[in-house]
């Protein structure tokens, strides 16, 4: 159980007399309200500002989810009030933004619209950015709870205002359009922009295709999509998310990379995943390959950390003296080579190579106009579940050895290669059940949270389901084309439902919010 921190008061003034006392006093609040009268209202209290290295935790049974969404305004007053619909039953003593914690008086609002007004001194001790703003509010142990505010933790920031973010600048302000009716206030920073001693994150956020910066506090929930795993190994960055885990309380979810070897040894151990797991052991030596190629005819070879389909090399054995490999070179280019031996291909291609590879049995996938294809699952976690929010299909490129778009590879939608609504049906359901089958056994093996898993699997000619890979930070790009918009927006939509529920269960429920430093 996490420590409450006692309210800050004035001194010898625990109840707050002194403040009730001041001789300032507004004549009307908005909402055709009363003339404020601090002894009319028994929370009334000080208006000093509250930050807490954690945040304030009581346990108490979790009710609805923060899914009820308000306009916030300010509005011209010298005292920090809150202006409250009169659904809100709860007596309210504090406002939390944040990590930011402010003690208010609170008054109700009796014309039935769903907004929450806050005197401007409130409003600016919270951080609230500019209006137009829309956010989730719910009450518990009297604090009223506006948010959540999502940190998008990321790297590789540019310098300019328009691309704060280069090449990745539209996915990210896409991420955070979709957020405009779901309460929740999306910023993408960096460990640079956090500001310890103010509790301050000095992120990005973009409104209307136009980014801007803006000083908001730390936030409820860290969304990990940092790009690769050197800058994930940073010292800076590792102490970084150790404080915000173990000092500040604060959910982090999608840590880390997933290494596909390790992933496929914790799968095996689960009847109901391991059925869709094509052989695959570590490349050792040329023997493993010479093994693996004379059992199954043709293998993948990938490395254990490779992702977007780098360092994969698809390689078939047409007789005894003949061996060709297909892979994309570092320049981007789709290269098939000849060899006479696993030897010749273990000297010519692996021999010297960092990091560690993997051999995987080649499957004889089901085709789509002579093309190759597979299927990426978006899986988002709904509540205590998973479901299949988007399923595509991915098509191979020409003398390529994925289908990856890096690669050739081509997008489609499940009524392009299924136009039979029946059999496009019966796959449907067949993917969906086995991509949650993997997501709750990965669940099950692996520490920390996990919001969302992108999976790559597929059919085989005689409609077998195979699991390729697992991700832990599934791209959007594939979703980007026009044709598929609606998907991304839907995965958007779920991501931002489980951050909301997942910062109202840290605040409700912090024993069970799943934040272990472990995952970091």
């Amino acid at each position: 159980m996490r420590e409450k921190h006692a309210p800050v008061g004035i001194p010898g003034d625990p109840a707050g007399e002194a403040v009730r006392q001041r001789t300032a006093r507004p004549s009307s609040l908005p909402g055709g309200t009363k003339n404020f009268d601090p002894t009319y209202d028994e929370i009334w209290h000080s208006p000093n500002r509250i930050s807490f290295s954690r945040p304030i935790f009581q346990r108490k049974e979790l009710d609805s989810p923060m899914v009820d969404v308000y306009r916030i305004e300010p509005f011209s007053h010298d005292v920090p009030v809150v202006c409250l619909p009169d659904t809100f039953g709860e007596d309210v003593h504090s406002v939390s933004f944040g990590s930011v914690f402010v003690r208010a008086g609170i008054k109700r609002l009796k014309n039935g619209e769903k907004k929450i007004l806050l005197s401007s001194p409130l409003y600016e001790e919270l951080h609230l950015p500019k209006p137009p703003l829309a956010l989730s509010a719910f009450v518990h142990d009297r604090t009223l709870y506006l948010g959540p505010i999502l940190g998008i933790l990321t790297a590789g920031f540019s310098r300019s205002e328009i691309s704060p973010l280069n090449d990745r600048s539209e996915a990210f302000a896409r991420l955070i359009a979709s957020a405009k009716n779901s309460g929740v206030f999306p910023v993408v920073f960096g460990i640079r922009h956090i500001d310890w001693e103010r509790g301050l994150v000095n992120g990005y956020t973009c409104r209307n295709g136009h980014w801007r910066q803006i000083a908001v506090p730390l936030p409820n929930v860290i969304y990990d999509r940092l790009p690769n795993r050197k800058v994930e190994k940073l010292k800076e960055v590792r102490d970084m998310k150790r404080k915000i885990v173990s000092e500040y309380g604060i959910p982090w979810f999608n840590p880390g990379f997933f290494n596909k070897m390790e992933i496929h040894q914790r799968l095996e151990k689960l009847p109901e995943a391991k059925k869709y797991l094509p052989q695959t052991v570590l490349f050792k030596d040329q023997g493993s390959l010479s093994s693996m190629l004379d059992e199954y005819g043709f293998v993948y070879v990938k490395g254990t950390n490779g992702s977007h389909g780098n360092e994969v090399f698809r390689i078939r054995k047409i007789h005894e003296k003949k061996y060709l490999c297909l892979f994309r070179d570092e320049g981007q280019t789709n290269r098939m080579y000849k060899f006479s031996s696993p030897g010749e291909i273990f000297q010519h291609l692996f021999a010297g190579r960092d990091g560690n590879w993997m051999i995987q049995r080649g499957i004889r996938l089901l085709r789509f106009r002579g093309r190759e294809m597979d299927f990426r699952i978006h899986a988002n976690k709904d509540g205590k579940d998973w479901k299949a929010t988007a399923i595509i299909a991915k098509c191979t490129g020409g003398n390529s050895a994925t289908t990856h778009f890096l690669s050739g590879g081509e997008a489609k939608t499940l009524e392009e290669v299924f136009p039979n609504e029946e059999e496009r049906s019966v796959r449907k359901n067949q993917l969906t059940e086995a991509a949650l089958a993997v997501c709750r056994a990965l669940e099950k093996q692996l520490d920390g949270i996990f919001g969302e898993i992108g999976l790559d699997m597929a059919f085989d000619q005689d409609g077998k389901i195979w699991l390729f890979e697992a991700n832990s930070k599934p791209g959007r790009s594939v979703f980007a084309s026009r044709k598929l918009k609606g998907l991304e927006e839907e995965i958007n939509r779920s991501l931002f439902a489980f951050c909301a529920d997942l910062a109202k269960e840290a605040i409700v429920h912090p024993e069970t919010a799943g934040m272990s430093p472990v995952a970091l």
